[in-house]
């Protein structure tokens, strides 16, 4: 379904779920910043401070929920799209157009991008679950894209 993936590029920001450390029956969200890479995957610039990260070093199995621009206004009949993947730090290989794709999409992380707990993470994507509104909805074939 190209209209999940095309969410997806449109936007930079979106609802990360991670598997808590503290308490593991429950999910934990946090709203993170991204960029999509060449091959159609969501790259973030994630701290090892931060709550999620630690849980995703636990636990590399994430969540992404990516909103349309609309759904302030009309959030239940606004398209939406939930990836379900893997997230862990990019290759040093890769690292550094990652680098630059990140910053073009988010130029005010320059400030921080180098600090020393601050890395790259890439989210290798297993599925996706697509709701464009009323009626519209379905799993996505990502291999498709």
């Amino acid at each position: 379904m190209e209209a999940a993936h095309a969410l997806l590029r449109s936007r930079g920001f979106g609802v990360l779920a991670t598997f808590s450390r503290r308490a593991p029956e429950y999910p934990f969200a946090s709203v993170v910043t991204y960029a999509v890479d060449t091959s159609g995957s969501p790259v973030f610039l994630l701290s090892r401070l931060a709550l999620h990260t630690t849980n995703l070093l636990a636990n590399p199995k994430a969540s992404l929920l990516v909103l349309s621009e609309d759904v302030e206004n009309n959030p239940l009949d606004s398209a939406r799209v939930n990836f379900f993947g893997e997230i862990a730090v990019m290759p040093e290989s890769e690292a550094a157009e990652a680098r630059v794709l990140y910053l073009g999409r988010h130029p005010d992380s320059a400030q921080w991008i180098d600090f020393g707990d601050f890395a790259l993470y890439r989210m290798i994507l297993a599925q996706a679950y697509y709701v464009g509104g009323f009626g519209v909805m379905g799993w996505v074939n990502l291999q498709a894209h």
